[in-house]
């Protein structure tokens, strides 16, 4: 490596910032520690990342010893799987993003919501449940958002939860209404979902049977319950 590439010092931290500091190494980390190992998947939780450089990332990661490539027993498509050191980094991607939750102000992370990412989140926490219909269909709706981003669809069924971002003639059960700013706060923690639900910034159609079902499978983010340092403690 040269002086561009490398800051030039044994100290380990900066041995390993070196290569994990890279743009959207930690994101990337971030959805193969959350589960995701088809490269579709990976790439739908990194939606502004291009898909030639999620795939020069993923074969680093793999020369590295970080990531292990697997053919699927069809061959006809491929896995990626954390190995025991990938697996080690667990700690590191998720106390940063705890201490990020902790002491970072929130504001200028909703100025510019990246919406594919909040559906797919979303997706990622919601939680079937004994006492939901199967299927249960739920249309996640931001009005303000540009037609082409303005829904996506949850599909809850015995083998899990899907995503659509295309209509295919949903019989939708419930839609969940709101702004994305509102959506990411609740989903984080910020704002409690019975409150925006009370305020009217989460406003949910269907029937009473199903829209009292909605904190059966809205699951907040991981990081939801993480303390946070009162505002005039934080940082940007």
């Amino acid at each position: 490596m040269d002086s561009t590439t490398t800051y030039g010092q044994f100290c380990p931290l900066a041995m390993a910032a070196e290569f994990l500091c890279k743009r959207w190494m930690l994101l990337i980390l971030r959805e193969l520690l959350l589960g995701s190992s088809s490269f579709n998947d990976i790439s739908r939780g990194v939606t502004r990342m291009s898909r030639s450089l999620l795939s020069l990332r993923l074969k680093e990661l793999e020369q590295r010893g970080l990531v292990k490539k697997e053919t699927k027993s069809n061959r006809r498509s491929t896995c990626y799987r954390l190995t025991e050191s990938g697996k080690s980094l667990r700690d590191v991607v998720f106390g940063m993003a705890q201490w990020s939750q902790q002491w970072l102000h929130i504001e200028p992370s909703l100025e510019n919501i990246d919406v594919d990412h909040l559906y797919w989140s979303i997706r990622g926490s919601a939680r079937c449940h004994p006492d939901l219909p199967d299927p249960f269909v739920v249309n996640i709706y931001l009005p303000e958002q540009p037609p082409l981003k303005q829904n996506c669809w949850l599909l809850f069924e015995d083998t899990g939860v899907e995503l659509c971002i295309i209509d295919h003639d949903f019989e939708v059960d419930v839609q969940l209404q709101a702004s994305a700013r509102d959506l990411v706060k609740v989903y984080l923690g910020w704002y409690s979902l019975s409150e925006a639900i009370e305020q009217g910034d989460l406003i949910l159609h269907g029937s009473r049977e199903h829209t009292s079902l909605v904190d059966k499978w809205f699951g907040l983010s991981r990081l939801a319950t993480v303390k946070k340092q009162p505002e005039n403690l934080r940082v940007f």
